[in-house]
Formats: structure tokens, C-alpha cells, sequence
């Protein structure tokens, strides 16, 4: 017999009630894959209703209200097309029973209404910022994103989920799982902040900000998901992920995902050219005066002290 309190099961009963309404509208019923995952529903409905159970934590209480397709978005595919349904449903478990652990009890609540500000600075005019928000278009990327702006327009994400390193076959309590990078609003504001910031791209300054995040956080790895697996590709942007990854970790034989020690290592001075030693100086100050600022500021939602925030930049 499954144990579970009044409040998880009415909130089981809502999402199943407007989940089934949404289906009927859709005129889903008689579709094959709508079975399907009714039927993987009904072989994990133990660890379903732990993750409801988790789900109607204060913190995520009001997340799942209006966002109810959130507690069944496992059953499709979930961050990679290699996962399977269950290894989905035990990263979500992972990531938001971390959240509810070590983040303030406000913090998803703040970033599903609006992105909160992890680093910002104006360059030759132009204002840049970072900012983590809950990726309400495209959740079943992951569940939290860093997106990068020019002036206040989106033109970069990284979407990305914390989970159980085992969940990965790793050693580590829990890795940040990135699964998707992606530019937004065209090649022409990708190419003027690159150009701007001293000729850095927005997706390798993203990957200096969740550098930072992993530093807040203790994170030790980072796991990147392959090109083979990817559920994010279009047309429209095209991204290299195995050749994006490939420059901050290793592809782990046999599956399909790449890597990445945190903090990631930069190749060594003496390997660049002599004439390209200075810029490339500037450009890794840069990264790492983002990647502490960041640090910094993600560690003002932890519930622990923060002890990152005096660090100097380097």
C-alpha cells in the first residue's frame, strides 16, 4: 500500500483532472503515444507520487498550479532522447528535492515570474546581463535557464537540471546536466555582443556563468548532452554540441553524453601563441569576473551563507 498525505494526492487529483481535460480537447484519447505513456505512468507510479509529494512543497506549490503538465513532462522526452521515462522522472526528483534543500523557500516562485539578475555591465554602451529564470516555453529541456541579453533582449540560454551524479553513472552527489544552448533572436545580436565582448560568444560567457553557478553550489561536474541525443536541435540555429562540449570535457565511452570538471580547465598559456598570450588574458579575466560574479550572486538565494562574494576577480 502506498503512503501518501491528503494534500500530494488532492494535488494528484487536480493535475490528472486538468492533464485528462487537456487531452480530451486536444482529442489525444485514441492516439497510441497518449496509451504509452498512460502505461509508463502506471509502472512508476511510486516514484510519481514521491515526485508529488515533493512538488507540493511550499516552494513549488504555486509552480505546479499553473504549470500541471510540470508533475507528468517525463513521459516524453525529458532533457536527452536517450533517457528513458524513469530516469527522467528520478532527475526531476533529484533536482527539485536539491532546490527545496538549499535554495531560500521564495526562489522559484521569484524566477518563474521573473528572471533575477546574476551579473550585469555595460560595454562601449551596451548594457549585458545574465539572468536565471524557470524555462516556462521549453521545461522539457530542463528546469532552469541562464540567458544571456544585449540590452535587455534575449539573444543566448543555456538550459540545463541539477541532478544525482549516479543517475549518470558518476561518482558526484549531483552534477548540472546541460541540455541545451541555444541562440535566440538571430545572428546579428549574437555577432555584436561577441564583437563587443571582447570577441567572446555569448555561449562560452554563459558557460563561464554556470562555471560560477557550479562554484556557488560546490558542483564538482557538469554533464553535457550530446549531439545524438539532443531534443533541442533546429534548423533555424544549428549547434555543434559535440564540438561545443568537446572544448571543456571528455565524451564518456558508451554514452551519450560529454563530461566537464568544474571548474573547467583552460588550455595552458604557453600552448597559445606568443603574439595572442595578452588577449587571451583579457578574454579568461573577463569569463572569470563573470564567472565569480555569478557565483556570488546565485549564493544570495542559497540557504546556507554565502562565502563566495569576497572573492577578488582574477
Amino acid at each position: 500500500m502506498i503512503s501518501i498525505s491528503k494534500l500530494p494526492f488532492k494535488f494528484f487529483i487536480a493535475n490528472t483532472s486538468r492533464i485528462t481535460r487537456n487531452i480530451l480537447m486536444r482529442g489525444s484519447m485514441l492516439k497510441l503515444k497518449t496509451w504509452h505513456r498512460g502505461l509508463l505512468l502506471i509502472l512508476n507510479i511510486r516514484q510519481h507520487l514521491k515526485f508529488i509529494r515533493i512538488l507540493s512543497h511550499q516552494q513549488t506549490r504555486q509552480l505546479i498550479v499553473s504549470k500541471p503538465e510540470l508533475t507528468y513532462k517525463y513521459l516524453r522526452n525529458y532533457i536527452s532522447f536517450s533517457i528513458p521515462a524513469r530516469t527522467g522522472l528520478l532527475i526531476l526528483i533529484s533536482h527539485y528535492s536539491y532546490l527545496q534543500n538549499h535554495f531560500k523557500i521564495d526562489f522559484l516562485e521569484r524566477i518563474s515570474h521573473s528572471p533575477v539578475l546574476l551579473w550585469g555591465q555595460y560595454i562601449d554602451g551596451v548594457l549585458f546581463e545574465i539572468v536565471m529564470a524557470f524555462p516556462h516555453t521549453v521545461d522539457h529541456e530542463g528546469d532552469l535557464c541562464l540567458i544571456f541579453k544585449s540590452d535587455m533582449v534575449s539573444i543566448y540560454r543555456v538550459i540545463f537540471v541539477i541532478a544525482d551524479g549516479s543517475l549518470f553513472e558518476l561518482p558526484d552527489d549531483h552534477v548540472m546536466c546541460v541540455s541545451s544552448v541555444q541562440g535566440i533572436n538571430g545572428f546579428q545580436g549574437i555577432q555584436q555582443a561577441t564583437k563587443i565582448c571582447h570577441e567572446i560568444q555569448p555561449a562560452q560567457l554563459l558557460m563561464a556563468a554556470m562555471n560560477g553557478v557550479g562554484l556557488a553550489l560546490g558542483f564538482k561536474t557538469m554533464v553535457g548532452i550530446a549531439s545524438k541525443s539532443q531534443i533541442s536541435q533546429n534548423e533555424k540555429f544549428y549547434f555543434s554540441y559535440d564540438e561545443f562540449f568537446g572544448k571543456y570535457g571528455d565524451p564518456v565511452p558508451r554514452k551519450n553524453f560529454y563530461k566537464i570538471q568544474l571548474p573547467y580547465i583552460e588550455s595552458p598559456l604557453d600552448s597559445i601563441k606568443t603574439r595572442h598570450r595578452k588577449r587571451t588574458q583579457k578574454k579568461r579575466a573577463f569569463k572569470n569576473e563573470i564567472r565569480d560574479k555569478v557565483a556570488c550572486s546565485v549564493e544570495q538565494y542559497l540557504v546556507r551563507q554565502a562565502i563566495h562574494c569576497s572573492i577578488p576577480n582574477t
